[in-house]
């Protein structure tokens, strides 16, 4: 199972606390694999407010969402979670259930490498989905504008409402592009250049590249909307200048008339 339950996590505060329980903990830069050693589990918790859970039961995962929210730093409005099941087998792949809605990891071994090499790819992906939806959402909410700009000349939403809307668009921008270095390949994989095929693998699968070039063009999308909007801005402020440079025009002129008269 892996979850996206913030924009990022406090790693040491993390990993102190597992250790405090007993666990087995292993910390990197960017990720903290936690082992509980009276049952078969491995968790990875990565720096992005992401973790991939293997072995774990739905109540203890549960608990896991609980216990991270001490943790987060940002935490989302709506948790993100994809569902994987695992086996092992002759040799390890990444395939979707024939029958059921659902992705099979197949492992040769338990080794806790190959693991995490997995689990680099299943939480970009979730993460990934955190970022489809809020730029979803953005459109959704203002992909009428340009709509009815081009049908009435203009917007029926407020200046300070149309500002607010520029602000929202620009830090759901602004947020994937400071967070897109969680979508490239980690620097794990430079040390440990044996385990990136399955990393690839799980890459592939997930469709990470096509989804990180339709991110690219939502966001471009969203940029072209923001300059709309900018754009009708400047109109209603010049619109306004105009309308006060005439009004000022028009009392000095009847002034004038009035002295004259």
């Amino acid at each position: 199972m892996a979850f996206c339950t913030a924009s990022a996590y406090d790693l040491n505060g993390l990993a102190n606390s597992f250790k405090r329980k007993g666990y087995y903990v292993q910390q990197s830069r960017d990720v903290v694999h936690i082992v509980n050693p009276k049952r078969p589990a491995d968790i990875y918790f990565f720096s992005h407010g992401s973790f991939v859970c293997w072995g774990l039961k739905k109540p203890q995962e549960q608990k896991l969402v609980q216990h991270v929210k001490d943790f987060e730093v940002g935490p989302l409005a709506t948790i993100q979670a994809d569902h994987f099941c695992f086996r092992f087998g002759e040799e390890t792949s990444v395939d979707a259930h024939e029958r059921f809605k659902i992705d099979v990891i197949t492992l040769d071994s338990d080794n806790p490498q190959i693991k995490l090499a997995i689990s680099y790819g299943l939480a970009q992906s979730i993460k990934l989905e955190t970022f489809e939806e809020a730029i979803q959402v953005s459109i959704k909410k203002n992909n009428h504008l340009p709509e009815e700009i081009a049908r009435r000349g203009m917007v029926s939403v407020s200046r300070t409402s149309l500002f607010q809307r520029i602000g929202e668009i620009f830090i759901a921008r602004s947020s994937i592009n400071l967070s897109s270095e969680y979508l490239d390949t980690p620097e794990f994989f430079w040390r440990n250049p044996n385990l990136e095929s399955f990393y690839i693998m799980t890459k592939k699968f997930l469709d990470i590249p096509s989804r990180v070039m339709a991110l690219n063009q939502k966001l471009d999308v969203l940029q072209e909307l923001l300059d709309i909007l900018n754009s009708q801005v400047q109109h209603r402020h010049s619109s306004l200048l105009e309308m006060i440079i005439i009004l000022l025009i028009v009392i000095e002129i009847l002034i004038s008339l009035y002295h004259w008269w």
